[in-house]
């Protein structure tokens, strides 16, 4: 089945092919998705340290974040920082072996080694931890 918008004219008839126009655009789309970069960022606000060794990485990781008031936050839900079945679960429903903490600054020491031992125990391959790179 042919499909095609005509205009009359004086002298004959022009068409206009829909059929590539459709192919141009869902390629067009197909193109912006695959070379659409998808940045995970944490739902809740945090100031992030500053490094100088600080690095872009672009392997796939489940990002977990840890607020100054001390809740942890893990695939977008509050868990507890020896909840390492929740941090499990986050894992394998990302398909990542990767773990990049959130950590804001004034987060004790003590809080942030703890979740990073959870996160090695739940299955995590790497643990790090973002910082903003200093220049």
């Amino acid at each position: 089945m042919k499909r095609c918008l005509s205009l009359r004219r004086k002298h004959g008839t022009a068409s206009i092919e829909m059929a590539p126009l459709i192919d141009m655009v869902f390629l067009l789309l197909i193109f912006y998705i695959v070379s659409a970069s998808f940045v995970q960022e944490s739902s809740v606000r945090i100031s992030r340290p500053e490094s100088s060794n600080a690095a872009i990485s672009n392997e796939p990781y489940l990002v977990v974040a840890v607020t100054k008031a001390g809740t942890v936050h893990a695939g977008g839900h509050v868990v507890a920082a020896d909840d390492g079945r929740a941090v499990s679960r986050c894992l394998s429903e990302n398909g990542a072996k990767r773990v990049l903490i959130q950590a804001d600054r004034a987060v004790p020491t003590e809080l942030l080694l703890r979740v990073m031992d959870t996160c090695k125990q739940a299955g995590a391959e790497t643990v790090d931890v973002a910082a903003i790179a200093r220049k």
